[in-house]
């Protein structure tokens, strides 16, 4: 269990950095209104990925990892290729910061939470690692919770460190570097899917 955890801490830190709305809007909200605002807005994302785990969770629950299932393995393959593809092909990288001009904290936690919650692939993005996590790494009920506690508690003190760092971090920020980002994290999605085909054929 404290391997999944360890596993779960790490892999949180890669998908906060992971550039979208809820990055810029975290930048942002924390430079204008200071970086509480900011954790209240991780707060939010946090929540929103809590309601996506335990839906993936549940799902994943009849995969028996003993008994390799082509449908299973094929599903994750195709989730995770279509993201990294997307990601490749994306050729209009741009800086967007959504601003907010609400003051009081229930208003910035909802921001996290609804600019997280409203984008399905999210929630794609989770059901397809609770599947690697079941189908291809055997994890048992313990285990699943403790990477995902790993995932969410690393996501959100990455991202209250990208807050209180704010207004250090957003004059490095420019499309290339996000571009890069983007098209990085894409070709280890299309990696990990790679690497499931693999393990299928040769099991």
């Amino acid at each position: 269990m404290l391997f999944a955890l360890g596993k779960g801490l790490l892999s949180g830190i890669l998908m906060s950095l992971m550039l979208g709305t809820v990055f810029f809007s975290l930048i942002q909200n924390s430079i204008e209104y200071g970086w509480k605002k900011g954790m209240m807005i991780a707060s939010g994302v946090v929540t929103s990925d809590f309601f996506f785990i335990t839906l993936a969770i549940l799902g994943v629950q009849f995969i028996n990892p003993d008994e390799p299932n082509i449908y299973i393995h094929g599903g994750a393959v195709i989730v995770l290729t279509l993201m990294g593809l997307n990601m490749l092909s994306n050729k209009k990288t741009s800086i967007s910061y959504p601003q907010t001009k609400f003051g009081k904290a229930l208003f910035f936690f909802s921001n996290g939470f609804l600019l997280n919650i409203l984008n399905p692939v999210n929630f794609l993005f989770w059901a397809g690692w609770a599947t690697v996590a079941r189908a291809e790494w055997g994890y048992e009920m313990p285990q699943l919770i403790s990477f995902f506690a790993g995932c969410l508690i690393s996501i959100f003190f990455t991202e209250v460190l990208i807050s209180f760092s704010a207004n250090r971090i957003k004059p490095y920020l420019s499309a290339k570097l996000l571009d890069w980002i983007n098209k990085g994290t894409g070709l280890i999605f299309i990696g990990i899917a790679v690497y499931l085909v693999v393990d299928y054929l040769v099991h």
